[in-house]
């Protein structure tokens, strides 16, 4: 029976890549079809950053897919733009 091939994370999580597996791992995710799988297609994101917050939806779903909010006193108050953006 052959080695079972390692998962992207399997590989990053292992220690630093050489120079062959970064070159194909950038290939791969630039490429049109990087190899991933939808699993939950109404799923959202959110990026919590110090300075600001990023939301997201399926690019279908708005005109502007991702919004930036700011995280210091003064940015929209995100929860009720969020909640505009998100599909019911």
């Amino acid at each position: 029976m052959g080695k079972r091939k390692k998962s992207t994370f399997e590989r990053l999580t292992k220690g630093p890549l050489n120079r062959k597996q970064r070159r194909e791992l950038g290939r791969r995710l630039v490429s049109d079809d990087p190899g991933l799988k939808i699993i939950h297609p109404n799923a959202g994101g959110i990026d919590v950053g110090n300075e600001s917050h990023f939301a997201a939806v399926p690019a279908d779903r708005d005109a502007q897919p991702v919004q930036e909010f700011g995280s210091w006193t003064g940015g929209p108050a995100p929860h009720g733009e969020v909640a505009a953006i998100v599909p019911d």
